[in-house]
């Protein structure tokens, strides 16, 4: 369908205009984090990447990270959390370890 130069859109001057009532958000209702519709417990699973916590409203962290932060402390800067046996999702403490970027870099070349 090709509309012409002085063709009008149907919904031109009805700004404000409800279609469907149940759908809409009501003004003043608070819809972040647990108050989403959509919240899922505020864990996100990536297929290619590890698990993602939200810390706060707008801000996740990575889930290995969250728990080895948790037990040990604070991470040096340049270093990175590598999970021992190579299951993205196995977050257990046993299971991380912190290491240099160089050494990951070396890992990862191994494979």
């Amino acid at each position: 369908m090709k509309f012409t130069k002085k063709h009008t859109p149907w919904n031109k001057g009805k700004k404000g205009i409800h279609l469907s009532e149940k759908s809409e958000f009501k003004s003043g209702e608070n819809h972040s984090g647990k108050n989403h519709p959509s919240w899922k417990g505020g864990v996100q699973s990536n297929k290619n990447d590890c698990t993602y916590v939200w810390k706060d409203t707008n801000t996740r962290l990575r889930r290995p990270r969250a728990i080895y932060e948790s037990y040990y402390g604070e991470i040096p800067k340049g270093y990175v959390i590598r999970h021992l046996d190579g299951n993205k999702d196995n977050d257990n403490i046993q299971n991380l370890v912190a290491i240099s970027r160089a050494e990951n870099m070396k890992l990862n070349n191994k494979k």
